[in-house]
């Protein structure tokens, strides 16, 4: 798979998996990979139905992660649930400078958890 690729390249700097049809068990293969991997800067996977168990993993993954700057999870169906998780990773992730996240469903709630994380 790709994600098993990735853990061994050294090179790579941006994916871009936009609109790819990527669910919970490949966000869930992404955040092994983010746990791993050093050369990574740019991850963009908006217009994939995550949901908040996808978004879940990559934050559990980038809990680990010191080069990824950039996550662009756009229209990935992700509620409170999942803006709570985003939250609480920008409390301990020093490397990530760019969060896109518009066209997900999480409410004045959500902007709340993710803003108690800046």
């Amino acid at each position: 798979s790709v994600c098993e690729g990735l853990q061994c390249n050294k090179t790579l700097t941006k994916l871009d998996i936009r609109s790819c049809g990527i669910s919970v068990k490949g966000a869930s293969c992404l955040g092994e990979l983010l746990k791993v991997n050093n050369s990574l800067k740019e991850l963009m996977m908006s217009l994939n139905e995550i949901g908040d168990e996808g978004v879940l993993s990559v934050c559990e993954g980038l809990q680990c992660n010191k080069t990824l700057t950039k996550l662009d999870i756009r229209s990935c169906g992700i509620s409170v649930k999942g803006a709570s998780c985003l939250g609480e990773l920008l409390k301990v992730n020093n490397s990530l400078k760019e969060l896109e996240m518009s066209d997900n469903q999480i409410g004045d709630e959500g902007v709340l958890s993710v803003c108690e994380g800046l």
